[in-house]
């Protein structure tokens, strides 16, 4: 594995990805550079949780177009129980899960690109999604 230092987070180096009730943080480096990495995540719901690294397709980002995206996501969700269809910018291209209160990681290989990170309630009949960050990955 790559080691990488984190920009402005703990002085290990780690890069973590945290759902609560209140929504999904980001902690580590948001321009590592391209190859292996590991994000460690942890879901501190009551729920079943999901974490998704996605790639964005051209000028999209986290802020202009994702997070948009999923809050109407959401509320399309809330008012008729049916996820709209995923937008053509976004490719996950890894996934991990996490029961209530544990742990895990997603272990990555990415090339150079912009890529988001993903935080999923995922326990039907409930959903959500937050967008934790933006990762813009260097060569």
């Amino acid at each position: 594995m790559l080691a990488l230092a984190a920009c402005g987070g703990d002085d290990d180096g780690s890069m973590r990805a945290t759902l609560t009730d209140e929504g999904c943080t980001y902690e580590g480096d948001k321009t590592p550079p391209a190859g292996m990495f590991t994000i460690d995540v942890e879901n501190q719901t009551d729920f079943f949780g999901a974490f998704a690294v996605a790639s964005l397709a051209g000028s999209t980002t986290v802020e202009d177009d994702l997070r948009p995206y999923l809050e109407q996501a959401q509320q399309t969700f809330e008012e008729t129980g049916n996820l709209p269809d995923i937008p053509a910018y976004y490719e996950q291209v890894a996934r991990g899960a996490a029961q209530a209160g544990e742990s895990t990681f997603l272990d990555l290989h990415l090339e150079p690109g912009r890529y988001a990170l993903v935080c999923f309630v995922d326990d039907l009949p409930r959903w959500q999604a937050h967008a934790a960050a933006q990762l813009d990955v260097g060569g």
